[in-house]
């Protein structure tokens, strides 16, 4: 079980989900599915909603979705939709009911921690990765929410399924100074918590979506 977190919205989570999801499920053959418990804007299940719609209505779509998933002879993973108190109930109703077997499951877990149930559902998934940004009001949101949480793995240490959380860099802009970034990451080094090596640049082909039109 893996979420991909954070506290601040528009910081990528429901995208990041996304292409983490497709690149395990289409290019490493892993059986992915996503549970997506961001009630009520339910983004990444409405996404795959608007991408049906989408294949109905136009002819080029629908023949590029036929080669491709003929050519990967899989379907595409699913996306169910839950509550986040109950999120991790409904997915092993869905597994239950399910002849597929899965490798990783992809939880899209809401920006505020704001009650037990959803805490719980938090320590349930495996690891949990968060991207953060130089921005000053995204560090005062995020920061607190890692360390918390890493003290809480700290505290139960071998009692908590989650077995670690990772913040990474992400909208990197050659605008903004190294030493910035070099000056955050020695900080949350010195609190004990790893920071993946890996930067996402800005750009906004990774937020891009088709229309309809």
């Amino acid at each position: 079980y893996i979420a991909i977190c954070t506290q601040k919205s528009g910081a990528g989570k429901s995208v990041f989900t996304t292409r983490v999801a497709s690149y395990l499920h289409y290019v490493k053959n892993y059986n992915v599915a996503v549970i997506d418990c961001d009630d009520p804007q339910w983004s990444i299940y409405k996404m795959r909603q608007r991408e049906a719609e989408q294949i109905e209505r136009n002819s080029f779509y629908q023949n590029k979705a036929e080669i491709f998933f003929s050519k990967l002879n899989k379907p595409t993973y699913p996306i169910v939709p839950a509550q986040p108190e109950t999120g991790l109930q409904q997915a092993r109703d869905f597994f239950a009911s399910e002849e597929q077997n899965y490798d990783v499951v992809l939880f899209d877990l809401p920006g505020t921690v704001n009650n037990e149930d959803v805490v719980q559902t938090y320590f349930a998934m495996d690891y949990l990765f968060v991207p953060i940004t130089t921005s000053r009001i995204n560090m005062e949101s995020t920061l607190p929410f890692i360390i918390s949480t890493n003290e809480m793995l700290t505290v139960n240490q071998g009692n908590t399924k989650l077995k670690g959380v990772y913040p990474f860099w992400n909208m990197v802009s050659s605008k903004e100074k190294p030493e910035l970034y070099s000056y955050y990451e020695k900080a949350i080094l010195e609190l004990g918590i790893p920071i993946l090596k890996t930067r996402i640049p800005k750009s906004v082909r990774y937020d891009r979506e088709q229309s309809i039109e």
